[in-house]
């Protein structure tokens, strides 16, 4: 739809909620509407922002100017013009999007089957792409869902007209053609006449835009988000709170979880963050890997005809769940670290990384989303293990079961998820649990067991693999840790 087109609409929709449009337009909306998909979305997003200002306006009337109606009973149609107008233009918007509905499910025998879209993907640059629900390629059309971008640069145009445009790594929520959410990363927002009261949120803010082009900018851990004006005027509301603030061109504005504050701009290089560095979670980080002193890492096979040696192949560790019967295919991993060059400091904050790679064995799509089981081994006694001499008899705390440990020697510490086919990119735990185990460490190394809490599906499944110590292209296992703040 061009401009003319979108305002043409818009006409019709203000005509119809006045109860002014004549027989002859209702036909040519309603053709226009079975014919283009563009105009189905830009019509039901019209009619239901409507429906909702309509509906707040009668609540506030209910409370303000006569007796609270209850949520479950229509507003009476007596009384005040007012509320019997904005109770009849509520039930036509929300009348409009249920046979908006019945078209899209029974469309008419001389209009074309569509499915109405929210957005497509228009342009992207040396994107590689990470865990999405929606399709990645350029021209493909999007419905609600998310995207994440591992490595370059996309372009999002919605079908209100908005694009956003995703520097990675980033990840976005399509919600509606006037509306998405931020999860991480930063985006950059051209919004045209059209758009104008296109929505971006972020988990402590809501960036509401009035003019041109504004970028936000999240970083994921903290919760800590940035939303800079560009060119134009965006309102941006506090999640969480009544603050808001209205900014204008190169003005900006810090949202964290407590609240929101104003932050200088500079214009020839724009700072996308601005977060306080005396927090301990933004301190310098200690980095150990299974490379580093007595650092080691191995993997187990039940098989005792396995046909990789040493129980691992060359620069990965291999973990895997098999299909009831083919249990002699389990395979678990191990890994050790050494906490000496940490000098006994206590830990406040730790996250346990690997590196995914392809292991070259069984077949992706014979499994489905696989979640993993990150124990810590409570027994130091077996924190000596070899590489060499380590196998599925020998392992400190192993149990016959492919997804099973001894409880009493080991302790569970985190989960983590690989979403179905992915082989590569990073996944991790942190949290309380391994803090309080790494600091319980009494004999500086700790051994780490990662299982596959998840079957496969039928024989012959993926073995899911991780660069170890040993790995020529991946970084090695590791352990992030931060002391405690001075």
């Amino acid at each position: 739809m061009n401009n003319h087109d979108r305002e043409q609409l818009f006409l019709w929709v203000e005509k119809q909620l006045d109860d002014s449009l004549d027989p002859g337009e209702s036909d040519q909306l309603q053709r226009v509407l079975m014919a283009n998909p563009e105009a189905r979305e830009l019509y039901l997003d019209l009619m239901q922002q409507n429906a909702h200002l309509q509906l707040e306006r009668v609540h506030l009337s209910a409370v303000g100017r006569g007796p609270v109606v209850a949520e479950d009973e229509p507003p009476p149609l007596r009384g005040r013009p007012g509320r019997r107008n904005a109770w009849l233009a509520a039930m036509i918007g929300l009348a409009a999007m249920v046979l908006l509905a019945v078209w899209w499910n029974f469309p008419d025998d001389d209009a074309p089957a569509t499915t109405p879209f929210v957005a497509q993907i228009i342009d992207s640059s040396d994107a590689e792409w990470g865990d999405s629900t929606l399709p990645t390629a350029v021209g493909s059309n999007l419905h609600r869902g998310r995207l994440r971008i591992e490595r370059g640069l996309t372009t999002i145009r919605f079908a209100s007209g908005a694009e956003v445009t995703l520097e990675s790594p980033a990840e976005l929520e399509i919600q509606s053609s006037f509306r998405g959410r931020l999860l991480a990363g930063t985006a950059v927002v051209q919004v045209p006449e059209s758009a104008h009261g296109f929505t971006l949120s972020t988990p402590t803010a809501v960036a509401i835009d009035h003019g041109t082009a504004f970028a936000v900018t999240i970083e994921r851990s903290s919760q800590v988000s940035s939303i800079e004006v560009l060119d134009g005027e965006v309102e941006v509301q506090h999640v969480g709170s009544d603050a808001m603030r209205r900014l204008s061109g190169q003005q900006r504005v810090v949202a964290t979880v407590a609240g929101l504050r104003d932050s200088p701009t500079h214009s020839g290089e724009p700072e996308l963050m601005e977060v306080d560095r005396s927090d301990s979670q933004h301190q310098k980080l200690h980095r150990i890997t299974t490379a580093d002193g007595r650092g080691r890492d191995g993997s187990i096979s039940r098989s005792q005809a396995d046909e990789v040696k040493n129980n691992s192949r060359d620069g990965l560790v291999l973990v895997k769940n098999p299909y009831d019967g083919y249990e002699r295919y389990s395979r678990k991993g191990y890994f050790a670290f050494d906490l000496g060059s940490l000098n006994g400091d206590a830990i406040a904050t730790a996250k346990f990384v690997l590196t995914l790679q392809p292991s070259g064995f069984g077949f992706a799509s014979q499994v489905g989303d696989c979640e993993f089981v990150v124990y810590g081994l409570a027994d130091e006694s077996g924190d000596d293990w070899s590489p060499q001499t380590l196998n599925w008899q020998t392992a400190p705390a192993n149990a016959e079961g492919a997804a099973d440990v001894d409880a009493g020697r080991a302790r569970e510490l985190g989960r983590f998820v690989v979403r179905r086919g992915r082989q590569h990119g990073q996944v991790w735990i942190a949290g309380d649990a391994l803090v309080d185990f790494l600091n319980a460490d009494t004999n500086g190394i700790v051994t780490l067991i990662v299982v596959r809490a998840t079957k496969e599906r039928s024989p012959g499944g993926l073995v899911h693999g991780f660069a170890n110590r040993s790995n020529a292209v991946a970084a090695p296992p590791a352990l992030l840790v931060g002391p405690n703040s001075p």
